[in-house]
C-alpha cells in the first residue's frame, strides 16, 4: 500500500505544480500550448529513442511485452467496437476514446509504482518499451488521418508519418537496436536531457489544463466517453492482463507484474496528443483524471489479490 501511495504522490506532487502555475499565470496565456508542443515534438521524441537504445533485443520480444502489447490493443479494439455500435460517435471521439481507455501511464507512474510495489523498475520497461515502438506510433498516426486533411493514398501517409517524430523516433531507436549499434554516450547526453524533459512537462501541462477547467462538465457531452474508457482501463485491461498472462504461462509474481502494469491510469501523453491535434481534448483531460485516482483503488485490490 506505502508503494502505491508514494507513486501516486510523485505524480500529483508535479500535476499540483502545474495547477499552481496556472493559476498564478507565470508562464503567460501560451504556457500550456509551449509545453505541449515541446513535449510532442522534442522531449517525447527523444524520450522513445533513449528507452530503444537503452533497452535490449531481450526486453523488446519478452513475455511481459506481449501480455502489455495484447491486453492493450484489444482494449482498443473492444471500445472501437463498443463505440461505433452503441453511438454515433465517430472520428477524433471515437480514436481519443479508444486510446484513453488503453494507453498506460507507464513512465511517470510505472516506475515509481514498479519500484515500491514490485521492487524493481525494470518491471515498467516491457509495457513502456510496447508503447513507444508500437502503440504510440500507431494511434499517433491514427489520430493524424482522422484529424487532418491530408490527400489519401501513399502521399498522404508519407504525410503522416513525418509529421510525427515519435514515429521517426521509434523506427529508428528499433532499427539500432535490433542492429546491435552503441551509440557513444557523448552523442546521447543531449538526447537524455531532452527526455528527461518529458515527464515533468507532460505533468506540468496536464496539471494547467486542469486550472479553469470543469472536469466532467454535461455541456461537454463526454460523460459516457469518459465513464466507458475509465471503466475499460481501470478494469477491462487488467483483467485481459491476467487472462493473457495465464495463457502466456505466466505465474505467481510475474503475473502480479503484468496485471499491476496493466492497471497503470491514462498517460499524460494522450492528452498532449489530444491537445496537439485539437481532438477531444476534454475527453483526454478527464479520463487522465478519474483513472489517476481511481488506479489507487484497483492497484490495492490487484496487491490485496495477487500480492506475492
Amino acid at each position: 500500500m506505502t508503494g502505491v501511495l508514494a507513486g501516486f504522490f510523485i505524480v500529483w506532487s508535479m500535476i499540483g505544480a502545474g495547477w499552481v502555475v496556472g493559476r498564478t499565470g507565470v508562464l503567460g496565456p501560451h504556457g500550456r500550448y509551449v509545453l505541449n508542443r515541446s513535449t510532442f515534438f522534442i522531449a517525447s521524441p527523444a524520450l522513445v529513442l533513449v528507452g530503444l537504445l537503452e533497452s535490449d533485443v531481450g526486453e523488446v520480444l519478452s513475455l511481459p511485452m506481449a501480455v502489455a502489447g495484447i491486453s492493450g490493443l484489444a482494449t482498443g479494439g473492444i471500445l472501437l467496437l463498443v463505440v461505433s455500435l452503441f453511438t454515433s460517435r465517430r472520428g477524433p471521439d471515437l480514436v481519443m476514446t479508444a486510446i484513453s481507455g488503453s494507453v498506460v501511464n507507464g513512465a511517470n507512474m510505472g516506475f515509481p509504482i514498479a519500484l515500491y510495489v514490485l521492487g524493481d523498475i525494470s518491471h515498467a520497461l516491457p509495457v513502456i518499451l510496447f508503447q513507444q515502438a508500437v502503440y504510440t506510433p500507431l494511434y499517433l498516426f491514427v489520430l493524424h488521418r482522422v484529424t487532418e486533411e491530408d490527400a489519401p493514398g501513399a502521399a498522404g501517409v508519407l504525410r503522416s508519418i513525418v509529421a510525427n517524430p515519435t514515429i521517426i523516433a521509434s523506427a529508428v531507436g528499433l532499427l539500432l537496436v535490433v542492429a546491435g549499434v552503441s551509440i557513444p554516450d557523448l552523442a546521447l547526453e543531449p538526447v537524455r536531457s531532452f527526455a528527461n524533459m518529458a515527464i515533468p512537462a507532460m505533468l506540468l501541462a496536464y496539471g494547467l489544463s486542469l486550472y479553469g477547467s470543469r472536469p466532467l462538465a454535461k455541456d461537454d457531452g463526454y460523460r459516457g466517453l469518459i465513464a466507458l474508457a475509465s471503466s475499460a482501463k481501470l478494469l477491462l485491461m487488467p483483467m485481459i492482463a491476467l487472462g493473457v498472462g495465464l495463457l502466456l504461462g505466466l505465474r505467481g509474481s510475474s503475473l502480479f507484474e503484468v496485471v499491476v502494469m496493466a492497471a497503470l491510469p491514462t498517460a499524460q501523453n494522450v492528452y498532449v496528443a489530444a491537445a496537439r491535434y485539437r481532438a477531444s481534448e476534454n475527453l483526454a483531460r478527464d479520463t487522465v483524471l478519474i483513472t489517476t485516482i481511481g488506479t489507487v483503488l484497483v492497484l490495492l485490490l490487484i496487491s490485496a489479490v495477487l500480492g506475492v
